[in-house]
Formats: structure tokens, sequence, C-alpha cells
């Protein structure tokens, strides 16, 4: 299982330096391998011009099963979309309702196409509630084997969710800046630890805090600066000039 702090950080700041759908695109399969997932899907349906039946999407399905899931507006019966939707934490397909003959067949159609039969749905939400989309992430794996990594790559993929709608949000809705007034200064002490290299335990002992409380304080600051993780937040720090 990779961690999310071993993405390519050059990979990050090249979305950023070129936001285009295509970055985004490019972004989205480079996650996929990176995760050694079957597929990922963004679906927004609440930018301008967009509906359920026609969400805003950047997705790593074939073509084919795409047209074909619209074809049959399998939309208002797939459980991973209407659950998903109601819902404020990821969802694991295991856990979804799957009664009905078309519930079934959709699943097993899936399958077939090569989606994927195990799945995460993660609801975000952006700057608003009426600013929602879904992070699907699928994969092929056997029950054991997911079983066995989905709590780790559900903690990672939550974050990737995240930042992939910032960034769809900044193509397509307006820009969201960064206030680096908010970040405080415990904040970015603790974000120049971390860019020494230092462990939380090493950061705890020399701001004389907890551990518990030095990730807060890191988790808080990557969220100020619209971070995907630790390593882009401290990258994001520096080139705004908020520590050395």
């Amino acid at each position: 299982m990779a961690n999310l702090d071993g993405v390519d950080i050059r990979t990050m700041l090249q979305l950023e330096a070129d936001l285009t759908d295509q970055t985004l695109d490019g972004f989205i399969g480079f996650i996929r391998e990176h995760y050694g997932l079957a597929n990922i899907a963004y679906l927004c349906p609440s930018f301008p011009g967009r509906s359920v039946l026609d969400p805003y999407a950047h997705m790593t399905y074939s073509e084919a099963w795409t047209k074909h899931y619209k074809a049959h507006k399998y939309t208002f019966i797939d459980p991973a979309v209407t659950v998903g939707a109601r819902s404020v934490l990821p969802v694991d397909w295991a856990r979804l309702p799957r009664e009905g003959k078309k519930v079934q067949r959709l699943f097993g159609e899936a399958k077939d196409a090569g989606v994927g039969h195990q799945g995460l749905t993660i609801p975000v939400r952006g700057p608003t509630n009426s600013h929602w989309a879904l992070f699907v992430a699928t994969s092929s794996e056997s029950d054991p084997e997911w079983s066995g990594r989905r709590y780790e790559l559900m903690r990672d993929l939550v974050h990737v969710a995240h930042y992939v709608h910032q960034r769809a949000f900044q193509l397509h809705a307006k820009e969201l800046p960064v206030d680096l007034n908010v970040v405080t200064k415990r904040e970015i002490e603790a974000l120049e630890w971390s860019a020494e290299g230092k462990t939380l335990e090493d950061i705890a002992i020399l701001m004389r805090i907890s551990a518990e409380t030095v990730k807060s304080h890191l988790d808080s600051a990557r969220f100020k600066l619209q971070a995907i993780n630790r390593v882009h937040a401290v990258t994001k720090a520096i080139r705004a000039g908020l520590i050395r």
C-alpha cells in the first residue's frame, strides 16, 4: 500500500502550474496507477450547466461502459451514486444495498466491463453546500485483499477527492484564493519543523506539545493551504514565503 506522502510532489505542482481539464485527467490517471486501482471517477453535477444525468466528469472507465451506463440511466438506480449523494462519509460498496434485479444486473454488467467489483464512493462538499461531487475509486481485488487495505486507502483518497474537487472548482466555478493570514504561528512552526524532516514525535518535543496536537496543527495548515498532503502543504508554504 503506497502512502499519499509518497505521491510525487512534482506531479501536483505541475497540475497547479498548468491547470486544465487535460492535466486533471492526467492527475487522476496518476493516482489510479499509484494506488493500483481499477478505475477512478470524479462526478460533479452541481457546476453551472450540469445535472445528475450529465455531470462534469473525469473518469478512467471505458467509453463503451460510460455510454452504456448513460443509455440505461443507471444513475437513478446505482446505489454507489444514490447512497453516496446522501452520505457525508465515504461509502464502501460492500455495504451497499443490492436488492432488485436492475441493481444486480448493473453490478454484474459493471464487473464484466472491468469497472471493478470493489469500490469506495467519497462525497465531497465545496465552499458551499450547493457545490458537491462524488469521487469513486474501484478495484478488482479479492475480498481479503480489499479488506486489508481499504481503510488506509480511504484515508488517503479522502484527501485526493477534496484536492480534485478544489481544482475542478477553480476550472469551472470560481477561483479559491488561499488566505495566508489564517495560518497560525503554531501551524507555521509545525510546518517549518516538518520541512526539516522531523517526525510528529520530534516536533512534539521541540514544540513542547503532544504528537496529536502537532498532527492537528499540520492537518489544519494543510486544509487552509488547500494542499493534498503534508509534503504538499510544506511546498506551498515555502512558495508562499510562510517558511524558509
